[in-house]
Order: structure tokens, then sequence, then C-alpha cells
């Protein structure tokens, strides 16, 4: 009876593994970061959250 009760923890931990690997990809991905943009100038500045690059016009003083 110790044997299942132990494979079953094993189970568990490598899952809870594979949950945090999975959660720490998706916040990785998900984090914006600046992306360089030289084709539209230095008045504009772009991000990129995952798959989607945002850019906006940054307001000159």
């Amino acid at each position: 009876m110790t044997g299942s009760l132990q494979n079953r923890k094993v189970r568990m931990l490598i899952l809870a593994s594979l949950l945090a690997a999975t959660a720490v990809l998706l916040v990785a991905m998900a984090a914006p970061r600046a992306v360089p943009s030289a084709a539209l100038g230095s008045e504009w500045q772009c991000s990129k959250a995952g798959f989607v690059t945002t850019c906006r016009l940054v307001p000159q003083a």
C-alpha cells in the first residue's frame, strides 16, 4: 500500500513542477518588452507582449 501512495506523491510532484514551469513560461511571454523601431523614428515607442507588437506616438515636449 505504501508503494502506491509513494507513486501518487511522485506523480503529483511532477505535475506540480510542470504546472509551475508552464506558468513561468506564460508570464515571461506576456511581459511587455521594448522593441527598437528605427523605421518609425524616435517619436514612436513600440513594445511587444507575446505575439502582439504595439506602437504609440510619444508626445514631444
